[in-house]
Order: C-alpha cells, then sequence, then structure tokens
C-alpha cells in the first residue's frame, strides 16, 4: 500500500497535468467561466471570496448570482465578478435560465441565507442543472437545503459537496439519521457512508483539520490531504476553496480522465484542498494571528506557481 505522501505527490502530479497552458490562440471563457450563487442581504463577503477566488487560479470570467439587496455592496467590491441581483425576483429563474448554457461549472452555497424563497429558486435551479448535467458544488448554506430535500442531489451527475465538520454533522443527522459530534478529523468510515447514500457521481469533501475527499461511485476509493494549513481559522476559508474547486473542475473534465490521477472530480477536491491548505500556511507566516481570507488570496499566485505550474506560456 502506497504511503499517505506518496498518494499526495501522485493527486499532485495529476493535478499538474490539467492545468492548461495560457496561449494567445486562446479566446475569452475557455479556461472557466463559472457561476456563483449566493449573497444575500447578511452576507456579502462569501460570494465574493468564491468569484475572486475562482479569478485569481485562472478562470476567465465569474458571475455571481445574488439577492438584490447584496447586489451594490457586491459591485463595490470589485469590477471583476459580474453581479446579478436576481435570487428574490419573482421571475429569478426565468432571468438565471439564460446564462446557464454559458457557465460551465456552478457553486451553490456562499453566502446563500436560508430565505424559503430563495431555496424554492435553488431547488429549481437543482433541477434544470441536472438535465443539463452541469457539474455542481455545494458548498455553506446550500448544505442546509440538501439537509432538507436530499433527493435533490442524489446520484447527480456530477457533484462536490464540500461540508466543514458542523455542516457535515447536519448532513449525517438528516441523510444518515445519525448524530456526529463535529470533530476537526472526519472518520472516513462516515464520509463513506454519506458518499454511499449520494450515490454514484457525488463526491464529498469534508473539510477539517485533515480533509477527507471520497467518491460515491467508489465508495472505497479516498484520499486525504493532510498537509499543514494553520491554527488560525478566520472565516472564508471554505469560500476560497469553492471558487478554486469550481476552476479546478472544469479543467479536470476538460483534461479528460486519461489525464487525472483519479477521477476529474476527485483530482479538482485535492487540488483545491491542496491549495487552500498552503494558502492558509502562506498568508499565517506573514499576519500570524491577524491573517484573514484576504491575506490568503493575495497568496494564491505564488503558491499556485509553487504547487502547479510547469510551464505558463506557449
Amino acid at each position: 500500500m502506497a504511503s499517505a505522501s506518496a498518494v499526495e505527490e501522485r493527486m499532485l502530479k495529476g493535478a499538474r497535468k490539467i492545468v492548461p497552458v495560457l496561449t494567445s490562440s486562446k479566446y475569452k471563457g475557455q479556461d472557466g467561466r463559472i457561476g456563483i450563487f449566493g449573497g444575500s442581504t447578511e452576507y456579502t463577503g462569501a460570494p465574493f471570496f468564491a468569484a475572486i477566488s475562482a479569478l485569481r487560479v485562472g478562470a476567465d470570467l465569474a458571475h455571481i448570482f445574488c439577492t438584490k439587496e447584496a447586489g451594490i455592496p457586491l459591485k463595490s467590491y470589485s469590477p471583476e465578478p459580474i453581479i446579478h441581483p436576481v435570487l428574490d425576483q419573482h421571475d429569478a429563474i426565468k432571468l438565471i435560465k439564460p446564462w446557464l448554457d454559458r457557465l460551465h461549472v456552478i457553486v451553490i452555497g456562499p453566502g446563500l441565507g436560508r430565505e424559503e424563497k430563495v431555496f424554492k429558486v435553488i431547488a429549481d435551479l437543482i433541477s434544470i442543472c441536472r438535465d443539463l448535467k452541469k457539474p455542481l458544488i455545494i458548498d455553506a448554506d446550500g448544505l442546509a437545503l440538501i439537509c432538507q430535500r436530499p433527493e435533490l442531489v442524489k446520484e447527480y451527475p456530477g457533484l462536490i459537496l464540500t461540508p466543514n465538520a458542523v455542516e457535515f454533522s447536519r448532513l449525517a443527522k438528516a441523510l444518515l439519521e445519525k448524530s456526529i459530534q463535529p470533530a476537526p478529523v472526519a472518520k472516513v468510515s462516515d464520509v463513506k457512508h454519506l458518499a454511499d447514500v449520494l450515490g454514484k457521481n457525488v463526491v464529498v469533501l469534508h473539510k477539517g483539520a485533515k480533509d477527507v475527499i471520497v467518491d460515491g461511485h467508489k465508495g472505497t476509493e479516498t484520499l486525504s490531504c493532510g498537509v499543514s494549513g494553520s491554527p488560525r481559522r478566520c472565516g472564508g476559508q471554505g469560500d476560497l476553496l469553492s471558487g478554486a474547486l469550481a476552476v479546478f473542475y472544469w479543467w479536470a473534465i476538460s483534461a479528460g480522465p486519461s489525464e487525472c490521477a483519479l477521477s476529474p472530480a476527485m483530482t479538482a477536491a485535492y487540488a483545491a484542498s491542496r491549495l487552500t491548505r498552503e494558502c492558509n500556511a502562506a498568508a499565517f507566516k506573514i499576519k500570524q494571528r491577524a491573517t484573514l481570507t484576504t491575506d490568503m488570496i493575495e497568496c494564491i499566485h505564488p503558491v499556485f506557481a509553487k504547487l502547479f505550474e510547469t510551464h505558463v506560456c506557449k
């Protein structure tokens, strides 16, 4: 059996293979058009962190679909993401549908909030995305909806869930009917059980002191990323991961299974986990207790270059 370090090195090599070379023959959008569905009255930072992280990793375009009140704050943060303040409109799905064909990967959850009206829109969106076979990542408040309506994602054709310890315990109670106390390191058997219940084509990335990644298509296909991050647990790190994950997922799908160390979803999940943890370590080295997610975002370029760049331009 290969050692944990050998497995992680193999996954890192696989992740490097999916990173596209920058070339002047490409047009805008080929390296990733990412849709972030989140942003509410209380929470505007989360979708921004996800979108700007996706762009920093290498996506060409990032769209944020948020509620009306979240739109102005989000537009004030940066001109980079494209903002659509439509989630709480009466005709939200009608406004969203024309964009779906343009988006390569959808992220649901950062700063979404838990308003029933918005949850209804997101439930309809997931059903439409299932028909389109749209690659999907669900995090944060999106996982609260899954606790209520797990049928929305069972055997979804290309889904990654990214719960932290508390979110995982809620999913376990709702889907496994099992009480699990949140823990820094998840029991692999529990993550496998959840992935098995959700079915094939669903990957679960449990975030913690050691990230555990399980493929529901092959219940025994398990990875962990235990590279040291830091003891600083500032809010927003999961949003950085979800944005980065969306880009890696698109790149892995584009590269094809033969270029991936495991499946595209598993390769992308490991790459995003590794990047996030090392950005956390790099930022903490500079800022220590004062480290914020904005500091981690500034570290994306040097950490990405160290981990994944074999050649930049062609």
